[in-house]
């Protein structure tokens, strides 16, 4: 198996990216912006619905309007069934993540953006949380060490780091 060269890699994929036309999807395929209709368009797409009228008859009321599937051809009745299906599965798996998200025990203050559910922003000062550094972690004002007291560890690492920064630059 041959070795991949990883600087050339990101050029080509770059290359590539740079070279796609706009209104096409990563295989290539013709972006339509049904999706998107469809997604800003959901809970007025099934009003119609449930108002009475088919998804073929939405579909064409859609195609009147432009919207296109595939190389251009108008919207189908089956293919906006799809769309609409499509945007329910992502929504349900997006909520699906924050309820994860926001069921995890490290997560449990800062569970939604205080200004998103109309309160006042959390206290941010020091100590106001129930979590705190590890003593060893804390910052402490250090006095300058005197001359003749003997470097760190850190101190030593850096100095070694410092002196060999020539050998990881990248070219």
């Amino acid at each position: 198996m041959p070795k991949l060269d990883l600087k050339r890699l990101a050029k080509d994929v770059d290359t590539l990216r740079s070279n796609r036309p706009v209104d096409r999807g990563p295989g290539g395929r013709r972006l339509t912006g049904a999706m998107e209709v469809v997604r800003d368009n959901l809970e007025a797409l099934e009003t119609l619905k449930a108002s009475g009228s088919t998804w073929v008859d939405i579909a064409a009321g859609l195609a009147a309007q432009g919207v296109t599937q595939g190389e251009g051809e108008p919207i189908t009745g089956k293919r906006l069934t799809s769309l609409c299906a499509s945007v329910k599965r992502q929504a349900a798996r997006k909520a699906a993540a924050e309820a994860r998200r926001l069921a995890r025990p490290d997560l449990q203050r800062r569970s939604r953006p205080a200004s998103a559910q109309g309160l006042p922003p959390p206290d941010l000062t020091p100590g106001a949380s129930g979590s705190r550094l590890a003593p060893e972690l804390q910052s402490r004002p250090t006095s300058p060490p005197p001359d003749d007291a003997p470097l760190s560890e850190a101190e030593i690492r850096q100095l070694q780091a410092d002196k060999h920064r020539h050998l990881f630059k990248k070219d």
